[in-house]
């Protein structure tokens, strides 16, 4: 990993751009202009928003249905990881995927493997991959101690994010580093595997803030033989405030992983592993021109490689050959039937196809009774990605705020076994939005984007809203919102082959396994098209707030891509709808308690059916639930202790899959107790963390089993 530090030094020698991230700051407050700061609210509490229209705003006055978990409550509750965090978020559905050792995270529902209808931005940078377009959320660079908030959108936002923030977009805005001096010392250990070590550093050097943070973990999720990973970091930010200048922010991550995955390629012999190496360098300039104008510049690189050797033994010469694969190209189900030794002659359909038959048969008597060879795979894959943006906010008067500007990201992936070389996608977008408080109770809310890709057609994503207050803190919002998701490069321009590189002498018949596939190269954009309407209120006499969102989501040219190399297939004709009904009550019933309830009725459709394809139904839906709920009650017991205890119940899960073995409802319990010890000058956090299931069923998959059915962690936390 250390390798990448010359790189990291050149380019971040060079970089006087920051993270664009708005709100990695002292305090949210610091966004607003000293003229025209919010007003406090201090009656009615009502809590501060930023990611919605990239402007600060009270939860009431923004278009759009947000959830908020800020650093308090993901240090009370018992989640250990970023998909466990996301059951306290209203319609967000999670579970393993089972092929790639990885957690799913969907917004309303998806697949299991590869979801890609969520946008993800640690401080403002995509953690989506340049090539497969996948979040790794186990591997997300950055610590849960450093995490100022988590912001979730639930609803496309494709009109101030871009394309891809499609269904949601998920925010995580880390600590100002003004507000971690100091120094950290965590070790986490449990009986499901995990070992988290998470050690911190925070100070100010001159005009300047800085924090360096390091962490690594591990896990072995169940009880199946190749499940287990690991991963660590080093997370360095830094806070320049000059005086004319204006503010500089700069970041760098070192990142490693390794995943254990299981094997589904024939003739290998070795254990299936991918390790990775990951650098991330931004920076973020941000210059008040007046208390009316402010214009930020932000821009970051980010470089992984990523490693596989699969070793191979006893592969057939016959299953090289090139005749072979322009077999298969032509006619799979015969070249198929070849391989394994069978007579493709009733399955041939033309002249060229009897040809090529005919000319294996005369080097080959039986295919699966030829010479072989040994060798590898070489399943590696490099990818990088360079985002500018500009970014400029002006407060034209007390009810008119105007948001604009524009971006360039270039996508590159290189890889001989996904894309035989190196392909590039450039994308360059504009936006705009105006927020206009039309009367003392409406605010309107107009915005746009204009997005041009590679080989692509240009597209517009439009979001109207108006907020009605019925109080300074009551709300009802409608929202009507557009967005388009962009084809992945795999999606677009896979070339999926297995190269074989030969330990011996290779016959001169070929070195690349039969079966190969292609991406279509012709996918247009999906789309999506919301209705919203919703409610948001903050009863400061109730200690209560409430949240609703009734919605409707219609989905169209979805894309489906199947990822076997013996059975790809990418197509866009499908159509999808999801309607019901989200909610989120926060209730304060007694001094310092907190009783929480999130739950989502989400009704999905397609017109598979339509399409005769029964089995995408539950390929596409694999991760969906019709009813979720979390139950949660967070306790202070004075000022040192705490608890939470949360109920997760999940109903009609996976109902699309045919697998009656498959778990269909999920009902676990998770709880925490935290107790801070004084040392002085030191402190020392203890804490405790169960999750039991009250259900042993698989968990999707029938190999998807808890090692243990009530998992235990100890953490212990020395601040100094």
């Amino acid at each position: 990993m250390f390798k990448f530090l010359k790189q990291i030094i050149l380019i971040g020698g060079g970089a006087s751009l920051a993270i664009p991230t708005f709100a990695n700051l002292e305090s949210l407050d610091s966004l607003a202009f000293s003229e025209f700061d919010l007003p406090a609210f201090d009656e009615y509490s009502v809590p501060v928003v930023l990611t919605a229209t990239r402007l600060q705003q009270h939860q009431a006055d923004v278009p759009a249905s947000v959830t908020i978990l800020d650093e308090q409550f993901i240090k009370q509750v018992s989640a250990q990881s970023f998909a466990e965090l996301f059951r306290f978020v209203p319609g967000m559905m999670v579970g393993p995927d089972s092929n790639y050792n990885a957690d799913s995270v969907h917004y309303h529902g998806g697949p299991a493997a590869l979801p890609k209808n969520l946008q993800v931005l640690v401080n403002g940078r995509s953690m989506y991959r340049s090539g497969l377009a996948t979040v790794s959320w186990y591997e997300l660079p950055v610590a849960m101690e450093d995490i100022k908030r988590i912001e979730v959108v639930r609803g496309p936002n494709a009109a101030s994010y871009g394309a891809n923030a499609y269904q949601a977009i998920v925010n995580i805005i880390t600590k100002h580093p003004a507000d971690t001096y100091g120094s950290s010392v965590s070790l986490l250990s449990g009986n499901n595997g995990e070992e988290n070590i998470y050690l911190k550093n925070g100070g100010r050097l001159g005009n300047s803030d800085y924090r360096v943070s390091f962490t690594q973990k591990q896990t072995d999720n169940f009880a199946k033989e190749m499940d287990s990973k690991e991963s660590r970091f080093l997370d360095f930010e830094h806070f320049y405030q000059g005086s004319e200048l204006g503010e500089f922010e700069t970041s760098v991550v070192l990142a490693e992983s390794y995943r254990e995955l299981e094997s589904d390629i024939d003739f290998q012999v070795n254990q299936n592993q991918l390790s990775e190496e990951r650098i991330e360098v931004g920076s973020r300039w941000t210059k008040d021109f007046s208390s009316k104008h402010q214009l930020k510049v932000s821009g970051y690189f980010i470089q992984s490689a990523q490693r596989q050797k699969i070793e191979l033994e006893g592969v057939p010469v016959a299953i090289l050959d090139d005749e072979l694969r322009e077999l298969y190209k032509l006619n799979p189900q015969a070249a198929d039937a070849l391989a394994a030794g069978q007579d493709p002659t009733s399955l041939l359909t033309s002249i060229e196809e009897q040809t090529l038959v005919a000319s294996l048969f005369g080097k080959y008597v039986l295919v699966s009774n030829t010479d072989v060879v040994n060798g590898h795979v070489d399943a590696n894959l490099d990818e990088q990605r360079f985002d500018i943006e500009l970014q400029d906010t002006y407060i034209y008067s007390q009810d008119l705020t105007l948001v604009s500007g524009a971006s360039f990201r270039r996508d590159i992936a290189e890889s001989e076994m996904y894309f035989d070389g190196k392909i590039t996608n450039d994308t360059s977008r504009l936006f705009a939005s105006a927020t206009w408080q039309a009367t003392t109770k409406a605010n309107l809310h107009l915005g746009v984007m204009a997005e041009q890709e590679s080989d692509a057609d240009l597209v517009f994503a439009p979001r109207a809203a108006v907020n009605y207050k019925f109080t300074p803190s009551q709300s009802m919002r409608i929202v009507y919102s557009e967005a388009v998701r962009s084809p992945d490069l795999f999606e677009q321009s896979a070339n999926w082959q297995l190269k074989v590189k030969s330990s011996g002498a290779t016959p001169a018949t070929g070195s690349i396994y039969y079966q190969t596939q292609q991406g279509p190269g012709n996918l247009d954009h999906q789309y999506i098209r919301s209705y919203e309407v919703g409610y948001y209120g903050r009863f400061i006499r109730l200690d209560s707030e409430v949240d609703v969102r009734i919605f409707q989501e219609d989905l169209s040219d979805v894309f489906y891509q199947s990822l076997t190399i013996s059975d790809i297939e990418t197509i866009n004709d499908i159509k999808m709808q999801f309607s019901g009904i989200e909610w989120q009550v926060n209730f304060e019933p007694w001094e310092d308690a907190q009783l929480r309830w999130v739950g989502a009725y989400v009704n999905a459709n397609t017109n598979i059916n339509e399409l005769d394809n029964e089995n995408r139904e539950q390929v596409l839906l694999r991760v969906y639930a019709k009813n979720t709920h979390t139950f949660s009650w967070l306790q202070k017991w004075g000022e040192q202790t705490s608890s939470s205890a949360s109920f997760h119940l999940i109903d009609s899960y996976d109902e699309f899959n045919f697998n009656d073995d498959a778990r269909t409802k999920i009902h676990r319990l998770d709880g925490k107790l935290l107790h801070t010890v004084n040392i002085l000058p030191m402190s020392l956090d203890l804490s405790l963390n169960v999750q039991h299931d009250l259900l042993d069923d698989p968990y999707i998959w029938n190999d998807t089993i808890y090692e243990s059915q009530t998992r235990v962690q100890l953490a212990a936390r020395l601040n100094f």
